[in-house]
C-alpha cells in the first residue's frame, strides 16, 4: 500500500484571541517525525478489524460538545486524495468537559468573527484523546484555502503551549485516519507526510480582494508518472489553450489519478510520445493534475507548444460542459499562472480548435471559455 500526498500544516489562527505559537524549529521537526512514524502504522491498522467507529466511545458528536446550530453545505466527493492536518495552539484542555468548551469557542470564532459557515475542520482531536466531530464526513470544511474541495481537514487541539500532542491524541489521530481509509472517505494511496508551515492559513480573506490562491495541483509523483525528458518551455507563455482529451472523464481522485497514469503510459508506448501531451489536466473532482508542468513543452499544438500552456479537461465536452468545480479550477490555474510569471499578463486564451483542425475542446466547453477573460477567437 502506498500513501497519498499528506499535507501537515501547523497553523496558528493568526489572531490574538488564540495567542502566538512558541514552537521552534526543533519542536516542529520532532512532531513531524513522530507523525511520520504514526502514519507509517496506518496501513497495518486498516487491514485489521480493530475499528468499530474507531471506538465509538472516543467520538464526541456535535450534539455532545454543544455545537451551535449552523452547518456548511458544500459536499465533498469521496474518497479524497489529501489529508491536511493542523495543530491549533492556545486552546489547552485535557478532559471532555473543557475540550468541548474549547471547540464551542473555536466554532463561535470561526462563525461570528471569520464569517465561515461552521467550525473549519472535518474532525478535531483533543489532547484528552477524544475525536470531536466538526463538519463531519462528506462536507467541505474551510481549513485550507485551495485544498478544501479535495481534502479532509483534521486538527489537533488542547495541547499545552509549546508541547507536542499527547500520546492519547496521537493514537486517536492514528485510528481516525485508519478509519477514514477503511470506510472509503480517504484514498488508501497516500505518501509520507511532509511539513508545510502555514501559520496564516486560517486568516480570513481580506474583503475586496478578488485574487484567489493557486489551485490544488496533484503532482506527477502523486499519480506515479514515468520519468521523462522533454523540451523546455519558453516562459512566460503567451497563450493558454483549452483542450478536452476526448476520452472518458473522472469524478474522484482515484479515478483521475489512474486515468492520467494510463494516458501517459498509452501515449508513450503506442505513439512514442515524449510524455503526456498537456501541461495540466482538469478532473471533474475539481483538482488540477500536473501533466508536463510549467516548464516543459506539451505536444498537442504544433507551432504553439513552446509558447503556450495546454490545459486539458479530462473527458468529452461536445454536448455537456465540465462541472462547476472543474471550470473554477481551470480559471484559478490560469490566474495562478499569471501571478507566478508562467503566463504573460496580456496572454490570449483560445480553444484548441482555433489553432488546430480538431473538435477539441468540444462545443459545450468552447461556448463557456468564449466568455472568459482574454478569449481570442
Amino acid at each position: 500500500m502506498r500513501m497519498l500526498p499528506w499535507l501537515l500544516v501547523f497553523s496558528t489562527l493568526g489572531i490574538g484571541a488564540w495567542g502566538d505559537s512558541s514552537w521552534d524549529k526543533t519542536q516542529l521537526k520532532d512532531l513531524s517525525g513522530r507523525l511520520q512514524d504514526l502514519f507509517g502504522n496506518i496501513s497495518q491498522l486498516t487491514g485489521k478489524d480493530r475499528l468499530g467507529l474507531y471506538d465509538v466511545s472516543t467520538l464526541v458528536s456535535r450534539k455532545e460538545w454543544g455545537a451551535e446550530a449552523v452547518a456548511c453545505n458544500t459536499s465533498l466527493t469521496m474518497p479524497v486524495g489529501f489529508l491536511v492536518t493542523h495543530h491549533i495552539p492556545g486552546l489547552e484542555c485535557h478532559d471532555q468537559t473543557t475540550c468541548s468548551q474549547r471547540v464551542r469557542e473555536l466554532q463561535a470564532h470561526h462563525v461570528h468573527k471569520n464569517s465561515w459557515c461552521d467550525v473549519a475542520y472535518n474532525f478535531l482531536v483533543g489532547d484528552d484523546g477524544r475525536v470531536y466531530e466538526g463538519v463531519g464526513w462528506g462536507v467541505q470544511g474551510v481549513h485550507t484555502q485551495g485544498y478544501n474541495n479535495i481534502s479532509l481537514g483534521f486538527a489537533f487541539f488542547g495541547t499545552k503551549e509549546g508541547h507536542s500532542p499527547s500520546p492519547a491524541a496521537l493514537s486517536a489521530m492514528e485510528y481516525l485516519v485508519a478509519y477514514a481509509v477503511r470506510k472509503g472517505h480517504l484514498s488508501p494511496m497516500y505518501v509520507q507526510p511532509f511539513l508545510v508551515k502555514g501559520e496564516n492559513c486560517l486568516v480570513p480573506l481580506q474583503k475586496g480582494s478578488p485574487k484567489k490562491a493557486c489551485p490544488d495541483i496533484v503532482l506527477r509523483s502523486a499519480w506515479e508518472a514515468r520519468e521523462t525528458h522533454c523540451p523546455k518551455m519558453t516562459l512566460p507563455a503567451k497563450y493558454a489553450i483549452i483542450i478536452h482529451t476526448a476520452e472518458k472523464t473522472c469524478n474522484t481522485f482515484e479515478e483521475c489519478r489512474r486515468l492520467v497514469q494510463t494516458m501517459q503510459s498509452l501515449l508513450i508506448k503506442r505513439f512514442d510520445s515524449c510524455d503526456i501531451p498537456y501541461n495540466f489536466l482538469v478532473g471533474q473532482d475539481g483538482a488540477i493534475y500536473e501533466g508536463v508542468g510549467w516548464n516543459v513543452q506539451g505536444s498537442q499544438n504544433p507551432g504553439y507548444d513552446d509558447i503556450a500552456l495546454g490545459i486539458a479537461f479530462m473527458g468529452t465536452f461536445s454536448g455537456t460542459p465540465p462541472n462547476a468545480a472543474a471550470l473554477e479550477a481551470a480559471q484559478t490555474l490560469i490566474q495562478c499562472a499569471v501571478d507566478k510569471g508562467y503566463l504573460t499578463p496580456d496572454y490570449l486564451l483560445v480553444g484548441q480548435s482555433d489553432i488546430v483542425n480538431t473538435l477539441s475542446p468540444g462545443k459545450a466547453l468552447y461556448n463557456i471559455i468564449s466568455t472568459w477573460p482574454h478569449f481570442k477567437q
